[in-house]
C-alpha cells in the first residue's frame, strides 16, 4: 500500500523511504515497539516502530485495518479500554499480545500480530 505518487513512509529523521506496506515491515531496520492506544480517539491508535538511525515512526493503525481482510461489519468501533471488559493490554506500550475483547483496539493489536509473522517470513 502507498500513497498515490509517494512511498508508504519516511523516516523523519533519516529520510530513508519505504514504498510499501510490506517492504517497511519485512526491513530488518525497522522494530516494531507496540501500539499506543488513545481511550478517547482509537482513530488516533499509532502503530510505534523504531528505525535503526535512533528514531520512532508513527503509523495511524486505521490507515492499515483494512490490510487485515477482515469484514467492517461487526468489528468493534469502541474502545473498551478502562472498563471491567479491557483486558489491558492496550496500558504498555511494550505489551505486544493480542487481545480478543470486543474492542476496536483488539483489531488493531492483530496488526501486531500480523507484523509479527510478516517479520518471520
Amino acid at each position: 500500500m502507498s500513497h498515490a505518487g509517494g512511498p508508504f513512509k519516511v523516516c523523519g529523521s533519516c529520510k530513508g523511504a519505504w514504498p510499501t506496506w510490506e517492504g517497511f515491515i519485512r526491513d530488518p531496520n525497522v522494530r516494531l515497539l507496540g501500539l499506543q492506544s488513545l481511550v478517547t480517539h482509537p482513530e488516533a491508535n499509532l502503530l510505534v516502530f523504531e528505525h535503526s538511525c535512533g528514531s520512532s515512526i508513527s503509523i495511524l493503525a486505521r490507515r492499515l485495518r483494512h490490510v487485515l481482510h477482515e469484514p467492517e461489519e461487526g468489528a468493534a468501533a469502541v474502545s473498551l479500554m478502562g472498563t471491567e471488559q479491557c483486558r489491558r493490554h492496550c496500558l504498555m506500550l511494550e505489551d505486544l499480545e493480542t487481545c480478543d475483547a470486543p474492542c476496536i483496539n483488539a483489531l488493531d493489536r492483530r496488526l501486531i500480530l500480523m507484523a509479527q509473522k510478516m517479520k518471520e517470513s
